[in-house]
């Protein structure tokens, strides 16, 4: 298993719990709502039983369909937030990871996304601090061009810049996370509903 898998799963266990403690508030609050939908709807329809038959049918299936509506927009609403708490605690453990699960990962990022020419690297004050000796050399083992340090510190908490030729590409964990927003949501939510 790999790190990155064991981080998810070490989130989906940490998030089930709250996940179960949410789905059930949101389906109490949607019963309650469909209960008060069908108590208004039956004291319409014995105060007009014989003059609004027709109308009171109509309200009724108006006030379902609303508290139906109501409990799947709550339902998604819990789901996005769910969701968007895994995903957030995820950022989280991917930044603190131990040094060397940490380094090893940024190794797996350089390789993936450097470019076949020569460049700069940035990493944050912290992440230059906590490095490891010789990792330059192990950047270019994996690196398609090669890359040397930069004198310069990123301006990010974790992950790195690649700078090629003035044109930065910023790989933070951040900066990942936010252009995978979407497609980490339709896997997370996938895994959890």
């Amino acid at each position: 298993m790999s790190g990155i898998d064991k981080i998810i799963k070490h989130i989906e266990d940490d998030t089930s719990a709250v996940c179960e403690e949410i789905i059930t508030s949101a389906q109490n609050k949607a019963e309650a709502i469909l209960s008060k939908a069908r108590e208004d709807a039956a004291k319409i329809q014995a105060d007009s039983e014989k003059i609004l038959k027709d109308k009171v049918v109509d309200i009724k299936k108006r006030s379902d369909s609303a508290a139906e509506l109501e409990e799947r927009k709550t339902l998604l609403c819990t789901k996005q937030d769910i969701i968007d708490e895994m995903l957030g605690k995820g950022l989280q453990e991917v930044k603190s990871l131990q040094d060397e699960a940490y380094f090893e990962l940024i190794l797996k990022m350089i390789e993936k996304n450097s470019l076949e020419q020569n460049g700069e690297i940035k990493f944050s004050d912290k992440d230059k601090k906590r490095m490891p000796k010789e990792y330059i050399s192990e950047i270019n083992k994996v690196s398609r061009g090669k890359l040397t340090l930069s004198p310069e510190s990123a301006a990010i908490d974790a992950g790195f810049i690649l700078v090629y030729g003035g044109i930065d590409e910023n790989c933070s964990f951040d900066a990942i996370f936010a252009s995978e927003n979407e497609t980490l949501k339709d896997k997370a939510g996938k895994l959890l509903f």
